[in-house]
């Protein structure tokens, strides 16, 4: 049963780990009834992982502890009818993430048990006191399943497969759009949208040739302003391989090759959690940004008085109606101003802590606009390399998808690529010290916008015990670095171990990318989104020797 949930859900199997905190192998063993969750607890977990309305826990409860298969569920399939169709019960306990769709897990007439899928506004309106689907005079559909025939290239399975957040919807009438994606938010981005035309292609010579047999419907396409995206699909293996191009980038490529018309794009657009993430973060950045383009300039114009100060600390109520990215980025951006001014009256040469563990937050290093400026003017002004100390516990990391890992890679990436020495630790106890550049034993600059309170908490101060907190907190980093060593490669190795990544395939990836660039992959429209940053960071990784 966990498999069908799952799988019903769009969960990989990689993810579902992530997200109940358990090894890769813990959960294959669940799903083959090899040693199902011993604990009330550790089902409760999955439960809500898996938006099953207790389901799971009903069937711990029956099956009992370790006795038997919990994948099948004939033996207790009338109690699960009997329970799971109370519909009051299912939106109650549906995950939070669920947004605003619920899965109700129900019996079929053959005994099958399979989901169907509800939208959570249609059965509040209904009224869902009533109880079941039928009483509550909702249509119910027998499965969740996709029609080959909508799918012929397996698509929709295999990218839903691979990254659990995505969704994607047929519109009808279609006007020349085979899906729409919606691609997930994080837990300040808001989430984006991308229209998909998706063709056959064929790989020659080191590049992907999309054969598009209906040009009129591809221009039709391609020519819209709203993001879009254009999919190469190669079927000829095992399994298929997609291959996307910024919809911008593949009108001017669009030519005619005896009666076909073709755009080339090149293979390492090939769509994987390298060029997902990318895309997932442009993406959200991007259109959050572009968004709120003339109230940021103005709310920033606004915001210049505080400059004169050399402590604030600025509360998101200053930018009413702005959204959350717009809010990170007046944040990042303010810090990292305050941070070169003070670079320069600082005592010695500083060391710095940065608050970002993920790679929806370390992404900012990659995306926004005047970071990859603000690392170069930093190195600058302090003429020498200094440090860079992160705290990202194991947890963090083991809750972190994929994605979301390589994004925070290529971020300490671009920061050793500057000459900055990277270092990290695991000790949860730091995680609430707030972003600083401290002179040892001297002076500190706070400059903090990451998981705050308010947009920005800056500061410039000699007050001893603050110094103290931050100079031990940097040395103690220092001593003890997960990823020490004495040169960026080996440094980056020991990362890339911690966080679970390939090094060989992150060097291969990241080469192939750098060749090309990432702006054929996904074109920014924001004035505020920069890709200088990710093709910097691809570009150094690549260079990286794959063998010790």
């Amino acid at each position: 049963m966990i498999r069908e949930l799952r799988e019903a859900r769009g969960i990989s199997m990689r993810d579902l780990a992530a997200k109940t905190f358990v090894s890769h192998s813990k959960v294959q063993r669940w799903e083959n009834g090899e040693r199902p969750p011993k604990e009330r607890s550790e089902a409760e977990l999955i439960d809500r992982v898996l938006g099953a309305g207790g389901l799971l826990v009903e069937l711990w409860r029956e099956i009992g502890r370790g006795s038997s298969e919990i994948n099948h569920v004939s033996d207790s399939a009338s109690h699960v009818s009997d329970t799971s169709l109370n519909l009051a019960t299912a939106v109650s306990q549906a995950a939070p993430s669920d947004g605003e769709g619920i899965f109700i897990p129900a019996r079929l007439d053959d005994g099958t048990v399979v989901l169907v899928a509800l939208d959570r506004r249609a059965v509040l309106r209904a009224g869902v006191g009533i109880g079941a689907a039928s009483a509550a005079g909702l249509a119910m559909p027998t499965a969740v399943a996709i029609n080959a025939s909508e799918d012929p290239f397996d698509f929709a399975r295999s990218v839903t497969e691979n990254w659990s957040g995505l969704r994607l919807s047929r519109p009808v009438p279609d006007y020349g759009v085979d899906w729409q994606a919606l691609l997930p938010g994080g837990r300040s981005m808001l989430g984006s949208q991308l229209s998909l035309q998706i063709h056959p292609a064929r790989t020659e010579a080191g590049r992907v040739i999309v054969s598009i047999p209906d040009q009129r419907r591809a221009e039709e396409f391609l020519t819209r302003p709203n993001r879009s995206l254009l999919v190469g699909a190669v079927t000829n293996g095992a399994a298929p391989h997609f291959y996307v191009l910024d919809g911008r980038q593949a009108r001017g490529k669009l030519q005619k090759n005896g009666g076909v018309y073709e755009v080339t794009a090149p293979t390492a657009y090939e769509l994987d959690d390298l060029t997902y993430g990318i895309l997932w973060a442009v993406a959200n950045y991007d259109d959050a940004l572009q968004a709120d383009d003339q109230a940021l300039a103005e709310t920033r114009s606004d915001l210049k008085a505080y400059e004169r100060l050399s402590a604030s600390a600025v509360s998101r109520e200053a930018a009413p109606g702005l959204n959350t990215v717009a809010h990170m980025w007046l944040g990042s951006d303010f810090c990292a101003r305050h941070i070169l001014r003070a670079l320069p009256d600082l005592p010695e040469v500083p060391a710095f802590w940065t608050r970002e563990q993920r790679g929806e937050e370390a992404s900012a290093w990659l995306i926004f606009d005047h970071k990859y400026p603000y690392l170069r003017e930093t190195t600058k002004a302090l003429g020498s390399t200094s440090t860079r100390a992160f705290c990202i516990p194991e947890n963090v990391v083991r809750s972190s998808p994929r994605h979301e890992r390589i994004l925070l890679f290529l971020a300490v990436a671009l920061m050793e690529a500057m000459g900055i020495h990277t270092q990290f630790t695991a000790d949860p106890s730091y995680e609430a010290v707030e972003g600083f550049v401290v002179a040892p034993d001297k002076e500190a600059v706070i400059a903090n916008w990451v998981r705050g309170d308010g947009m920005w908490h800056v500061d410039v101060t000699a007050r001893s015990s603050v110094v103290r907190e931050f100079t031990n907190a940097a040395q103690d980093v220092g001593a003890h670095s997960i990823t020490a060593a004495s040169i960026p490669a080996e440094r980056l190795r020991a990362l890339a171990q911690y966080l679970d990544l390939s090094w060989s395939w992150l060097i291969q990836r990241c080469a192939q990318l750098a060749r090309v660039g990432s702006s054929g992959l996904i074109q920014s429209r924001s004035r505020l989104v920069s890709s200088a940053g990710i093709d910097t960071a691809c570009k150094y990784v690549g260079s990286l020797p794959a063998d010790r």
